[in-house]
């Protein structure tokens, strides 16, 4: 028996990831009872199972019976807010896969758990313990009338107090009248999927899934919102409200929600911003040797194990995505986090028509928070991890001579008996090619710095001198990308560069099952 068993995290994601949690169950049945009383049933340790535990019977069948039950959304105490986030799009994700339609408004929701004392920081841990999604579908019975979003399988992730990582369930309905279905969906160590199901009257089921279900857009298991930061495309916030007018019934119901109206409520996606990047940072590091995504992926408890957390460094698991405004994206033209390690200041690159952005990918809060959680535990510095930025400074998501080094530094990195001979192991490698001028094509300032950098024998003198030289080299590549935006050349080949990122995206998660919004 395992000595913790996996519950399973399933990330929740504005446009099409929002909705990816949708047809996660319709998996093959294959009835183990023994093997659901050896583990730990359909429960976890969290909220939602708080009010459940040996009452079957009172599981809600629909959201509306989840709202009164659990006293969010509509039921939720606030009066400011009833933490309803809406994202809209002429499309929807129906059975798990990508649908489209572009002849009505589908809005889709993040609904938190209601966190009533929103003046106290520590307190936003009530809103992401518990979220539900919602999704709209052409297909719905009053769709036609306005009323497209779906309130049947009720989809939600609760933060497990003993693991430190989400758990995923269902709540199906078994008819009128009656009580749900409580599903829970489990990824197993070996990276498996299973489905236990216990019915109002107790009786439970075991099904193995035969694809990775979730797993196959939420990869990591964790909270997700695909644009995070401003200016949050399609989701509802102080840049952007919905048409009111084209929606009816229960949808204008969650929706009036979200958008500031006559009872001066709001959930803007400025907040859920700030709600999922808190949730993140939880659910990674949890207590920092017990429990957590970074900790139960070291121990196997999670699939992967350390390689996997490395990747967050040298390529990516996750994208998220960000558009033009007021600004173009510094992403457009360097890798962020080099500018933050290196710490260079760099100033925002004006808004131009004909460079303007729409959705592209780059890297994500679950890649960053990641790795700033190695180096909390030690298994990186900010040296080590500034001169991986370094080896593609230009890009922050899709750098081949980065992420190819990732097969190597796995090896290299073995089995550490303590995490700082990983660090070692890895900033000597980077060392030797960098010596070696086996790093591809890059100005001498960026070599030698990652040479200073991966060097324990540095002195101080030398990293300062290393670093000056490198931040005006940096600084001058970023001067001449932004002047270039003015002409016709130069904005081709920033645009040419954005359209690339959609591309690689695109390959990372290929097929109608994917995270990914719609990307043209």
């Amino acid at each position: 028996m395992l000595r913790r068993f996996l519950p399973l995290a399933v990330a929740l994601a504005g446009m099409f990831a929002l909705a990816g949690m949708a047809g996660c169950v319709a998996e093959t049945e294959t009835g183990d009872d023994a093997e659901l009383k050896e583990t730990l049933s359909v429960f976890g340790d969290d909220r939602l199972i708080d009010k459940l535990r040996g009452k079957p019977a009172v599981v809600p069948a629909t959201f509306q019976d989840y709202e009164k039950l659990y006293k969010v959304g509509r039921h939720c105490a606030r009066t400011d807010s009833k933490e309803i986030f809406i994202v809209e799009e002429s499309s929807s994700r129906v059975g798990g896969r990508q649908v489209y339609n572009t002849n009505q408004l589908l809005p889709r929701a993040v609904v938190t758990g209601c966190n009533t004392d929103s003046q106290n920081p520590d307190a936003v841990k009530t809103s992401f313990e518990m979220m539900a999604a919602l999704i709209s579908s052409p297909g719905a019975a009053n769709a036609a009338k306005g009323d497209p979003m779906i309130f049947t399988e009720v989809e939600v992730m609760a933060l497990d107090r003993r693991t430190g990582t989400y758990n995923f369930y269902v709540m199906k309905p078994q008819g009128a009248g009656n009580p749900g279905k409580l599903v829970r969906v489990m990824r197993m160590p070996d990276g498996k999927i299973k489905k236990f199901e216990m019915d109002s009257a107790g009786k439970s089921k075991v099904s193995t899934a035969e694809t990775n279900a979730c797993f196959t857009c939420h990869v990591n298991g964790g909270p997700l919102m695909n644009e995070m930061v401003k200016p949050w495309t399609n989701w509802v916030s102080v840049l952007n409200q919905l048409p009111h007018g084209k929606l009816s019934g229960e949808t204008q119901s969650m929706v009036g929600e979200a958008a500031a109206g006559p009872s001066s409520r709001s959930s803007f996606a400025n907040d859920l911003e700030q709600i999922m990047k808190a949730a993140m940072r939880v659910w990674v590091d949890g207590n920092m040797t017990t429990t957590g995504f970074g900790q139960m992926t070291i121990e196997g408890t999670m699939p992967g194990g350390l390689g996997h957390l490395l990747k967050s460094s040298f390529c990516e698991t996750e994208l998220q995505y960000t558009s033009s405004h007021d600004t173009e994206p510094f992403e457009l033209f360097v890798d962020t986090d080099a500018a933050s390690y290196g710490q260079v200041s760099l100033q925002e690159p004006a808004f131009t028509p004909e460079v303007s952005v729409n959705l592209m990918p780059i890297r994500s809060e679950h890649d960053r928070r990641t790795e700033k959680h190695m180096i909390k535990r030690k298994y990186l510095t900010i040296s080590t991890v500034l001169a991986i930025r370094l080896l593609d400074d230009e890009r922050d998501v899709f750098a081949p001579l980065r992420c190819g080094l990732l097969a190597e530094v796995v090896a290299a990195v073995g089995k550490p008996t303590k995490p700082e001979d990983a660090n070692a192991r890895i900033a000597s490698l980077l060392n030797g090619k960098a010596k070696a001028n086996k790093l591809g094509t890059m100005s001498k300032a960026r070599r030698d710095y990652i040479t200073a950098l991966t060097d324990p024998k540095a002195t101080p003198d030398a990293l300062d001198k290393a670093k000056l030289a490198w931040q005006a080299d940096f600084q001058a590549r970023f001067d001449k990308l932004v002047a270039g935006m003015t002409t016709d050349v130069g904005a081709a080949a920033l645009a040419k560069r954005a359209k690339e990122r959609k591309v690689a995206a695109t390959k990372m998660f290929p097929g109608a099952t994917t995270p990914l919004p719609l990307l043209d």
